[in-house]
């Protein structure tokens, strides 16, 4: 079946003649990786497909990926000049993955003769990002990955009716080409990162946030059946989606705490794979809410219902299996965490239990401080690698950082973006020193 956000050859063609090429084009700018919409859409325009390739691979190595994963509505297709004059805006994404779909070209580097190698850790859009970045100056490229696929969590939780396998293939399929080594099942040590700073004249940490929040609350077990991370959910259900697993068991009745784009795929996958009755159990508000507006619509038009100021402060738990939840309500106060209105219970309210047959908690994850901790790189905290934010230099000056391990939580484009930058930021580093 064909990816919904796929369009024919006849149909890219007429939406492409929708754009009005717009000088200062708020697209571009509203872009992370600062991709020259309007001029891809102009050879669209003209039937070249791979001269229209070529400007969108040039600052996003990803697109296919990001033509179909980005949340185009909040970024470049919300910024378009059409909904200004009352029109529906160009559909930048379905014509980036249309292109992406249809180029041929594939990157191929000559080694600029420096014979200088850098080690990338990590397989996800930073790394990518950064390793394709060295490739195109001419460096030697290893791509060091912990499991056995490239591209991270984007391979493996986003699910496969938004993202089909075929689109991460392919870009990871156009990156060996140019010429970077992948080595997968790798366990970054203390001796690995020992042999990787005697080998390597750089590198680079791209791993990104790969560990779950921790989930607590009375009568917690997470050995019970019905419990469930949401990343642990999202990746048998893509299996499920592409054949190879089962379809996952929630029941009729779901519960899924959390207001990020995790925890609203979760939502929505549960109720597209048959679950009756799916409620999302939010903290603070819908304006406070993390997660995309444009998941927030698609799960609301699926018929998930969302309940806000509310948490779980427990579950009960009979031989093994989730019975029910007990929800509490919260209320605002007058200080604010992270530019967020904080939250506390709210004792005047009585909590309530709400009957269930799965939970899926999607609380976000954490960076695993081991691997800066091998290479003696400091962290904030043990939540974030530090760096000078100029350079993606850490404290190390031979290792290099950016993504998620430093942001704390970004998309699939940001990421990239800032695993470029860091790559252009490692070859002068290598070049001038």
């Amino acid at each position: 079946m064909r990816n919904s956000s796929m369009l024919k050859r006849s149909e890219a063609l007429v939406e492409a003649r929708r754009c009005l090429g717009c000088f200062e084009s708020p697209c571009t700018q509203a872009c992370p990786a600062h991709v020259d919409i309007p001029g891809f859409i102009k050879r669209l325009r003209e039937d070249n497909v791979d001269g229209a390739g070529d400007l969108i691979y040039e600052s996003c190595p990803l697109s296919y990926v990001c033509g179909l994963a980005c949340p185009t509505p909040d970024l470049c297709e919300g910024a378009c000049t059409l909904n200004k004059l009352g029109q529906t805006p160009i559909r930048i994404g379905a014509l980036q993955a249309y292109v992406a779909s249809n180029y041929e070209l594939l990157e191929n580097y000559d080694d600029n003769g420096k014979r200088k190698a850098i080690a990338v850790i990590g397989a996800g859009p930073s790394g990518l990002g950064c390793a394709i970045q060295l490739r195109r100056m001419g460096f030697e490229v290893e791509v060091f990955e912990k499991s056995n696929s490239i591209g991270g969590l984007v391979d493996r939780v986003i699910p496969s009716y938004r993202l089909p396998s075929t689109a991460v293939t392919q870009d990871v399929n156009r990156l060996k080409e140019a010429g970077i080594k992948f080595h997968l099942r790798v366990e970054i040590d203390e001796e690995n990162a020992r042999i990787l700073l005697e080998d390597f004249n750089a590198i680079f940490i791209g791993t990104g946030l790969s560990v779950d929040k921790e989930y607590r609350v009375e009568g917690m077990d997470r050995e019970a059946e019905g419990i469930l991370s949401a990343l642990g959910y999202l990746e048998h259900a893509r299996k499920y989606e592409e054949g190879r697993a089962d379809l996952p068991q929630l029941g009729n009745q779901v519960i899924v705490i959390g207001g990020g784009n995790v925890a609203l795929d979760a939502a929505i996958l549960a109720k597209r794979l048959g679950s009756e009755q799916v409620i999302v159990l939010y903290r603070r508000s819908r304006d406070e809410m993390p997660g995309w507006e444009s998941e927030y619509l698609e799960a609301a038009r699926l018929g998930v219902e969302f309940r806000w100021l509310s948490s779980v402060n427990a579950v009960t738990i009979k031989k093994k299996k989730l019975q029910s939840v007990t929800v509490q309500r919260m209320k605002f106060t007058q200080n604010k965490k992270g530019g967020r209105r904080w939250v506390e219970r709210n004792e005047a309210v009585p909590t309530y239990q709400l009957s269930c047959d799965s939970l899926i908690y999607a609380l976000g994850q954490e960076l695993d401080s081991s691997v800066a901790d091998y290479f003696g790189v400091e962290t904030l905290d043990k939540q974030r690698i530090q760096v000078d934010h100029s350079s993606f230099q850490t404290n190390v000056p031979k290792i290099f950082a950016a993504g998620e391990a430093v942001s704390g939580g970004s998309t699939i484009v940001n990421s990239m973006s800032q695993g470029m930058a860091a790559g252009r930021s490692i070859g002068r580093w290598l070049l001038e020193g």
